[in-house]
């Protein structure tokens, strides 16, 4: 047990949990030593907004698949048959 006024031992887990979804989902914008390094409030800023973003991309295409549902494949013009 830790006897000064420091974080606990449950922080760890959830860093880097945070550290590996950023370092993850960025695509190589940060390194593991620059997202350790950072401030906390601005890893956290920039949690949220990738947050954020990953979730208009997702919404987008979610958007996307529902409004071209046709229940056919959607066949690319070059590889249909002449004959259609």
């Amino acid at each position: 047990m830790y006897h000064f006024f420091g974080l606990g031992l449950d922080y760890k887990p959830i860093l880097h949990k945070q550290l590996f979804e950023m370092l993850y989902f960025s695509q190589g914008s940060f390194t593991h030593t620059d997202l350790y390094e950072m401030p906390v409030y601005l890893r956290t800023f920039y949690y949220r907004e990738l947050s954020k973003q990953l979730k208009t991309e997702k919404d987008a295409m979610d958007k996307g698949s529902n409004s071209n549902n046709t229940g056919r494949p959607n066949i690319p013009s070059w590889a249909k048959s002449s004959k259609e």
